[in-house]
């Protein structure tokens, strides 16, 4: 039957409608005018699986390391690594023999040396090997080491030419120094204690100082932050306990490095939960002294809800103004993942990653049916099985020396989902402008703030690929990541698989890449 001129002519506007709302969502989703991707380096992925590590080296470039499955002649694998500078030359590259132990479990970098830490024994925890390789020649040094008793390493730092080992031994913390020359392990006294936990080793690289930031237990069962800060030797410098109050429970914290008796610590606090925050907290140290505790319950920050739908936000702000409207505050509990802060000219700047873990109810109920019992779901006959973490957004707060807040946004986390509980979203900060970006299948995420205002909203630029005729096939987003570098730069990297028809040899590639990221801070906005 042929179709009306009326019913063609709905038909076209309802087709016309269709392509305008795909064309506005097309152009909703815009690239980044700041960011920039000068260089781009790759390795071929092996036809058996093999594992890559990028180390930081800050301006004397990255370390890549490649665990193969490759035997070595005399016994265990073979390890590729290989030095690059900041424009991804490569500098030198070379084959190591480790041997067949559980994997590396750890790697850092600290004044020219790159360390990567190894169990030598996969049965003894305790028996430890790690090769050191430096910027300034091939030579590979091996030290072997054993921390006496068994322990469950967390942290893996270095400061001058001592090594730091953080953990746990018999379920209670405990950290290690390791200098290298006369390579004999010391116990830092003061750690091993069943009322505390080890939250972050940070490193001051100029002073050589190293904090520990730890979550302790009070005598009235609530929980506080202390921070512990040692010299290369291991030697006690400062021991700060923060005073919660006694309604106030402090969940986590982070901290500013140790700089002439200042330092910061930022966090999140509950009342008594130790999952869920209530806000955050800004406290102020000298000379091991507190100075002040300054708490902002999250209804009292200006931005923190926008990166949710605007009819959604209307409808908090609105709860959040009826209960001030009775001289209350609304409370709102989340799960935070917080950062360490990142200090720039006067200003502080901490950044937390909301999330959720997430279940799978399977049922156990040896009759059939899901378990549900008219309409009441009996708890014997489920199980729930963790299927990772869910991300949501970041929450990023600038604060001045007095841990008054300057200004505070919110960045969206979509499609984010992994089983260990980790940073996705990397702050870059220079001059006036702050830039938070995370990597989700080959596409770079981004959101660019200049003096506490979004001069830039959310982009999403593509990672560039190595020739015009690329063409990316698939990813592999388990592995895909961002993180600080040097300056105002940083990294991106992950696995990708690439055609080009029109390359002289193969058409088809699988690569770990590397590409560097740049801003351009000259941009002007409309």
């Amino acid at each position: 039957m042929a179709l009306s001129v009326r019913s063609l002519f709905f038909s076209f506007l309802i087709i016309n409608s269709f392509l305008n709302i795909c064309g506005q969502k097309k152009k909703a989703r815009d690239t980044s005018t700041i960011i920039l991707q000068p260089n781009r380096i790759e390795f071929e992925k092996a036809a058996n699986s093999s594992d890559f590590y990028v180390i930081p080296g800050s301006t004397n470039g990255l370390l890549v390391v490649e665990e193969t499955s490759e035997s070595a002649p005399q016994g265990g694998y073979i390890l590729n690594v290989h030095l690059t500078d900041t424009a991804f030359n490569v500098v030198w590259s070379r084959q190591d023999a480790v041997p067949n132990i559980e994997s590396l479990i750890g790697y850092e970098y600290f004044g020219g040396n790159y360390y990567l830490l190894f169990n030598r024994n996969q049965f003894k925890s305790e028996q430890l090997l790690v090769l050191q390789y430096s910027v300034r020649s091939e030579e590979v040094k091996t030290y072997e080491l054993t921390t006496v008793f068994p322990i469950n390493i967390k942290h893996f730092e270095s400061v001058g030419e001592t090594l730091l080992l953080a953990g746990y031994a018999n379920y209670r913390p405990v950290v290690i120094t390791y200098n290298i020359n006369d390579r004999i392990p010391k116990i830092v006294p003061g750690f091993y204690d069943n009322r505390n936990d080890i939250l972050d080793l940070v490193v001051e690289e100029k002073s050589k100082i190293f904090t520990v930031v730890m979550s302790e237990k009070m005598r009235n069962k609530k929980y506080t932050v202390r921070v512990k800060s040692f010299n290369e030797r291991g030697d006690l410098i400062q021991d700060n306990l923060l005073d919660p109050g006694e309604k106030k429970s402090l969940i986590d914290g982070a901290t500013t490095t140790f700089s002439g008796g200042l330092q910061y610590l930022a966090g999140t606090h509950s009342r008594k939960s130790l999952h869920y925050s209530q806000g955050f907290y800004l406290s102020k140290f000298i000379n091991g002294r507190q100075q002040f505790n300054k708490y902002y319950p999250f209804a009292e920050l200006s931005n923190f809800w926008d990166h949710l739908k605007p009819k959604r936000e209307e409808r908090i702000l609105r709860r959040i103004e009826k209960k001030k409207e009775k001289g209350k505050v609304k409370k709102f509990n989340y799960r935070l993942l917080v950062h360490e802060i990142i200090q720039k000219e006067g200003e502080y700047i901490m950044i937390a990653e909301a999330y959720y873990p997430r279940y799978n109810h399977v049922s156990n109920n040896p009759y059939g049916g899901i378990g549900n019992f008219g309409g009441v779901q009996d708890s014997r006959f489920t199980n729930p099985y963790f299927l990772g973490y869910k991300y949501t957004h970041a929450a990023v707060v600038g604060f001045d020396k007095n841990c008054n807040i300057i200004w505070d946004h919110t960045f969206r986390i979509e499609d984010k989902e992994s089983f260990l509980l980790e940073e996705n979203v990397a702050v870059n900060a220079s001059g006036d402008k702050v830039v938070l970006m995370y990597l989700e299948e080959s596409e770079i995420r981004s959101k660019v703030i200049e003096k506490g205002k979004v001069i830039e909203g959310r982009t999403f630029s593509p990672i560039k690929l190595s020739y015009e005729a690329d063409e990316l096939k698939s990813e592999d987003s388990s592995v895909e990541k961002i993180e600080r570098w040097y300056n105002n730069a940083s990294i991106a990297y992950g696995e990708q698989t690439i055609r080009n028809e029109k390359h002289a040899g193969k058409t088809s590639r699988k690569v770990f890449y590397i590409n560097k990221i740049k801003y351009s801070y000259d941009f002007q906005p409309d």
